[in-house]
C-alpha cells in the first residue's frame, strides 16, 4: 500500500509532474516541444500519445489544430482539460483515457494528419514499439507526420558505457520525481522506418541523448515519393 501511494503522489499532482520533467531534462524539454509545434499547421488533425497534461497539446491547440490527447491516466487529462477550459481551446480537443497500445481501437486509417509523442515510448519494449508504430502508420494520412522526441541510446560503445553509468546515476532521483523510470530507445529512427516511415529529419542535442525524429508516411503512388535524404540537425 504504501509502494502503491508513492507510485500516485505525482500522477494525482500533475503541475509537480511537469516540474519533475523539466527540471531533469534541463529544460530542453520544453524547448523540443516548441520545436514540434512549429510543425503543426491550423486546420491539421494531431494526435498526441502520452500527452500528460497537455503540455505539448495545448501548443498545438494554439496553433490551430485539432487536438486528440490520449493517457492512460484520469489525473493527467483532467488537468490537461482545465488548462484547456482555462485558455478557451477545448472546442477542438477531444480526451480518451487509453494506454497508447490502443490506437486501432480508437482511430480510423488514415485519419490523422500529425502524430506526437514526447518521453513516452521509453516505458516499452521493442516488439510494443513495433506495434505501435505500425499503427501510427495506418493512423496517418499519406505524407501525414510522425514527430517522436525520446531518449535514445548512443551510438558508440564507449558512449553507451557513459550512458549506462549515468543512466543508474540518476534512476533514484527520477524515481523519486516521476515514480517511473524510462529507458533510452535502442535504434528509434530504425524502428520508425522499419514501420514504413521515410526519415525527414533528426535533430540532436550536444551531451543528450535526446533525439526528435522526424518521419513522414511516404505518398501512396510511388512516383510521388519524396526522396530526399534524411537531415541530421545538431541543435545547439
Amino acid at each position: 500500500m504504501l509502494m502503491y501511494s508513492w507510485m500516485k503522489f505525482v500522477e494525482i499532482a500533475p503541475e509537480r509532474y511537469d516540474w519533475a520533467v523539466s527540471f531533469i531534462t534541463g529544460g530542453r524539454i520544453d524547448r523540443i516541444k516548441d520545436r514540434i509545434a512549429d510543425q503543426v499547421r491550423a486546420g491539421d488533425r494531431v494526435v498526441d500519445i502520452g500527452c500528460g497534461t497537455g503540455t505539448l497539446g495545448l501548443r498545438c491547440l494554439e496553433k490551430g489544430a485539432y487536438v486528440t490527447g490520449l493517457d492512460a491516466s484520469e489525473f493527467m487529462l483532467e488537468q490537461f482539460r482545465k488548462s484547456a477550459a482555462e485558455r478557451g481551446l477545448t472546442e477542438r480537443l477531444k480526451l480518451i483515457q487509453a494506454s497508447v497500445t490502443q490506437l486501432e481501437k480508437h482511430f480510423a486509417d488514415e485519419s490523422v494528419d500529425v502524430i506526437t509523442s514526447t518521453m513516452v515510448l521509453g516505458e516499452f519494449p521493442r516488439e510494443y514499439l513495433d506495434f505501435i508504430f505500425r499503427h501510427c502508420h495506418r493512423i496517418l494520412r499519406p505524407g501525414g507526420r510522425l514527430l517522436t522526441a525520446d531518449e535514445v541510446w548512443p551510438d558508440t560503445p564507449g558512449r553507451r558505457m557513459i550512458a549506462r553509468a549515468t543512466m543508474a546515476a540518476f534512476w533514484i532521483p527520477q524515481f523519486l520525481l516521476l515514480r517511473r523510470v524510462t529507458y533510452p530507445i535502442s535504434d528509434l529512427e530504425g524502428l520508425i522506418a522499419l514501420a514504413g516511415f521515410h526519415i525527414e529529419r533528426v535533430d540532436r542535442w550536444p551531451g543528450s541523448s535526446f533525439r526528435l525524429v522526424y518521419g513522414v508516411r511516404p505518398p501512396q503512388f510511388p512516383e510521388a515519393e519524396d526522396t530526399a535524404p534524411m537531415r541530421e540537425v545538431t541543435i545547439r
